[in-house]
């Protein structure tokens, strides 16, 4: 049994479908240079934007006008000499007119045939050209793939930020850097730099961010401006940060021990305690759509015991049979508000999702021999099984519907969605049993692979990081 842990990171590659305007004829073997009537103008996807790209095809292979492909991959450009010299992705091209060689980064790269010019415009292979940036050429549903854009390296925690968009994070010596990645494209950017503060955590929109920094303070990031402000200089610890459904607030754990249950106002930044019953170790908050019921776990720790009359550190021992995690349901909206035991049993309990604040589904993963199950309970006390069929490693609550990544064998695992309401099972993909989690925002979904993240794109899962 494998619990695989959540959490990796980012970056991109870019589709390009090409959709030649009207017939492409091969030039006839006699002729030394195509005759301007084989030039199309062809829409291509580079890099995720529909661009005008005139080509042709020549003994078989298709040629592209330099300068068209130039502008649509936001290449630098200058002529040295008579050549066209072309830079992307710390890549050095130059494009020689009716030579049949490139020169890539000082090394000669040879064409099947050579640089044709038709009109003034210089055409060369498309293959070769992307190849030498660093780009890639594929064919999938009988359509080209390609991608110039360097996808970002090392990057963790993929998590969505509306449509199309993604945030991942890079540790290092000097703290943790957040970027921003077009899903579509693969072009990233810097978000927020910070040392010893929170993850960022998406709004149920996408639009914003909140986060606190290593003193607690709390502070909101506009996704579409990059401008960041602070909300509140409150310095206690809030180890989890929750959205309300309307974003108007925040609601998290309150001081070391996580013992207390509070809400800001994103307004006027004030604190309200909302449950302080002095439970410590308080965690996995989920507050429903009301914001008046709270799903949480809470540990027990490991009772210390010793000889009376020595309490020496060798006669100092540990009942670890009294550290459990037990869930709880707390309607703070009733009269007399109180604390309701979900789960009475010994098993670990991870990935726990609620809600309405009443029912709660979370994975049991059991001590000994056995497949870890989803499972759902409520006030009842009485565990149901909702998946276990096989060994389920994570499993996502969005909207009604669960997402769950189990391992069907030792080559392949299962990503299946389960309606909540209805109980019905569907089974989305097979993925490789390298993949380590799952990313699940509405109808977005992403997998994160020996390190890389890859979205699901037209049926198919295409890397935005490596």
């Amino acid at each position: 049994m494998s619990m695989k842990k959540v959490f990796a990171a980012s970056v991109v590659a870019t589709a390009l479908t090409t959709s030649v305007v009207g017939a492409v004829s091969a030039a006839p073997a006699a002729k030394p240079v195509a005759s301007t009537t084989q030039v199309q103008n062809s829409t291509f996807t580079i890099n995720g934007n529909q661009v005008i790209v005139r080509s042709l095809v020549k003994n078989g292979e298709t040629l592209i006008a330099v300068r068209d492909v130039i502008k649509a991959i936001g290449a630098q450009a200058e002529i040295v000499n008579g050549a066209t010299v072309i830079q992307l992705n710390g890549h050095t091209v130059s494009v020689q007119n009716k030579s049949k060689q490139l020169e890539v980064d000082g090394t000669k790269v040879n064409l099947n045939q050579p640089v044709v010019i038709i009109g003034g415009t210089s055409y060369v292979a498309l293959r070769p050209l992307v190849s030498s940036v660093g780009g890639t050429v594929g064919l999938r549903n009988s359509q080209l793939e390609i991608s110039t854009i360097a996808l970002i390296e090392g990057a963790e925690n993929p998590r969505f930020a509306g449509a199309d968009q993604m945030i991942v994070s890079k540790n290092d010596d000097q703290g943790r850097s957040d970027y921003l990645i077009n899903t579509a494209t693969g072009k990233y950017e810097l978000l927020l730099t910070s040392d010893g503060g929170s993850d960022l955590v998406v709004s149920p929109s996408g639009n914003q961010a909140a986060y606190t920094n290593a003193e607690g303070a709390v502070y909101i990031i506009d996704l579409k401006t990059k401008a960041s402000r602070l909300i509140t200089n409150d310095t206690s610890i809030k180890p989890e940060l929750v959205w309300s459904a309307d974003e108007s607030s925040l609601y998290f754990l309150q001081g070391d021990k996580g013992s207390v249950i509070a809400n800001l106002n994103l307004a006027d930044g004030s604190i309200k305690k909302l449950v302080e019953d002095k439970v410590d170790y308080k965690e996995n908050l989920n507050v429903s759509v009301s914001g008046k019921r709270f799903v949480y776990t809470v540990t027990t720790l490991g009772k210390v015991t010793s000889d009376a009359t020595n309490v020496d550190e060798d006669n100092v021992s540990i009942d670890f049979s009294a550290n459990q995690q037990q869930l709880f349901s707390y309607n703070n909206g009733s009269d007399k508000p109180e604390a309701v035991k979900l789960t009475t049993s010994t098993d670990d309990k991870v990935f726990i999702y609620s809600v309405d604040g009443q029912k709660a589904y979370y994975v049991s993963v059991p001590s000994e021999d056995g497949n870890a199950s989803l499972m759902s309970v409520d006030a009842s006390q009485k565990p149901v099984t909702v998946y276990n069929e096989h060994d389920v490693e994570q499993a996502i609550l969005s909207g009604s519907t669960l997402y769950v990544l189990a391992a069907q064998d030792d080559k392949n695992s299962v990503i299946l969605s389960i309606d909540t309401l209805t109980g019905q099972q569907s089974k989305l993909y097979t993925v490789s049993s390298d993949v380590s989690s799952i990313v699940v925002t509405g109808s977005q979904m992403a997998i994160v692979e020996n390190g890389r993240v890859l979205v699901q794109a037209g049926g198919h899962w295409k890397p935005v990081t490596k």
